[in-house]
């Protein structure tokens, strides 16, 4: 439900419970909150990046914006990736994830 009201109206509790849901220790919940985390597009990276900017994001939720968009998850990510921490080092593995993805477009 939380998706869906992400994705159609934009409401910001909405968006919170499915970071929290994204967040938490129910593998379920993560899958399903990631999803419509993703499916909510440019709306769920904006999101995202407020979070980066205001310092309260957390690690695994830099993997959603490379599932986003990947030109501009990695301008988001680059200066993170030189930082220190466990952004910096999500950060880092999303970059390596990038250039994987790119490598194998690329190629196929």
């Amino acid at each position: 439900m939380a998706g869906a009201l992400w994705r159609t109206f934009g409401l910001a509790g909405s968006a919170r419970t499915l970071l929290e849901a994204y967040l938490g220790d129910n593998e379920q919940n993560r899958m399903l909150a990631g999803m419509s985390l993703v499916r909510a597009g440019d709306r769920s990276f904006d999101l995202i990046e407020d979070e980066i900017e205001a310092g309260r994001a957390a690690p695994n939720v830099l993997r959603l914006l490379a599932d986003i968009d990947h030109d501009r998850a990695r301008a988001v990510i680059t200066p993170l990736a030189k930082g220190e921490g466990q952004l910096a080092t999500a950060a880092t593995d999303c970059l390596a994830t990038l250039d994987r993805i790119e490598a194998d477009e690329a190629q196929g």
